[in-house]
């Protein structure tokens, strides 16, 4: 069984689930087995730009473990090649949004934290009220990673002030993510969310790391489940090529253009996006994320949108090289990257 190397005035949820896969001989990663980085046992990622992040990453079976990242600052301003590594600021105004059944049975929870041990962690902001529906963020951790890898990579950032997060823990004893075992759970922890809590249905937007990406872009290859859990957009970081995807979704695709754990730039994973939302071959540069620095490093975020696509498709080939050096790992940029277009989502 193949395993997975997850605003403004109104509230936003997001799922997220860490990544990390030891899917045997699934397309992508070069050969069966747990994913293994191939750096050493990775040290501290720093990274500065404008506010500031810190996220700690726990050992990854994917790639060498990078024990703590922190990310400092982000810039504003657009240009070629934007990508800021600290935390998004602000956002656009949106509507009431789609109301989940949940809306109007509670308040925010105690602390502002739901956790239930070895299987999710959900996360209210301040002005969450249970009245007003908040965007979702579900992020999926990566293989040896803590459930919270997501939480800690956004703490800081205008996802823990103005959107719902949750992340599921994997059932797999390494910390990969398997689909056939953990989609269940996937259904089940979203399912709680919209029965128990304020959560704008139409506003639930999935990242992952490695096996936590390669979960998000397997769902969308499973035409029932993607449908059930209608993300509005999703951003992966290093997934792998699972085939055709069922449902047209935009994505920003996050992957190190030489990423020694996958084996390269994730073209392959890219063309199935790029197929499935109807786009031209032709891209333009993606002004939209900016450079930031990386174990002193100037990284820069190569992102690309393609052109006539029926949604948005954005293509980040970087150079971050963290993650022990096997640019396998979150770069500076991406939650910043993630945050700006997921809230700029009509």
């Amino acid at each position: 069984m193949p395993r997975l190397a997850a605003y403004s005035s109104v509230p936003v949820v997001a799922l997220m689930f860490l990544a990390c896969s030891s899917e045997t001989g699934s397309p992508g990663t070069g050969g069966g087995g747990a994913d293994q980085a191939t750096g050493g046992a990775g040290g501290a990622h720093t990274s500065t730009s404008a506010g500031e992040t810190t996220s700690t990453g726990g050992t990854s079976n994917d790639a060498s473990s990078s024990s703590s990242s922190s990310t400092t600052g982000g810039s504003t301003g657009g240009g070629p090649q934007a990508g800021a590594g600290g935390m998004g600021t602000g956002g656009t105004e949106s509507p009431a949004g789609n109301p989940s059944p949940g809306c109007g049975k509670s308040g925010r929870p105690q602390g502002g934290k739901v956790t239930v041990d070895g299987d999710h962690i959900y996360t209210f902001p301040d002005s969450y009220d249970g009245d007003t529906p908040f965007p979702l963020l579900v992020g999926f951790h990566a293989c040896g990673n803590p459930i919270d890898q997501f939480i800690n990579l956004t703490r800081g950032s205008a996802f823990e002030t103005e959107y719902v997060r949750a992340v599921g823990r994997s059932s797999d004893g390494g910390g990969c993510w398997n689909y056939n075992s953990d989609i269940a759970k996937v259904l089940r922890i979203y399912d709680d969310l919209m029965d128990s809590y304020c959560i704008d249905m139409d506003r639930v937007f999935a990242t992952g790391h490695s096996s936590g990406a390669q979960m998000v872009v397997q769902i969308l290859g499973h035409k029932s489940d993607a449908e059930h859990l209608n993300f509005k957009a999703v951003a992966p970081v290093a997934a792998s090529d699972y085939g055709a995807l069922q449902v047209p979704t935009p994505v920003m695709y996050i992957q190190g253009q030489n990423d020694t754990v996958r084996g390269g730039d994730g073209a392959s994973t890219v063309a199935r996006f790029r197929t499935v939302n109807k786009c031209e071959m032709s891209s333009t540069p993606y002004s939209e994320v900016m450079g930031c620095q990386s174990s002193g490093k100037t990284v820069n975020p190569g992102c690309i949108s393609y052109n006539g696509c029926s949604e948005p498709t954005i293509w980040c080939s970087h150079d971050d090289p963290s993650y022990s050096n096997t640019s396998h790992g979150v770069p500076c940029f991406a939650i910043k990257a993630m945050y700006d277009f997921f809230t700029g989502m009509p």
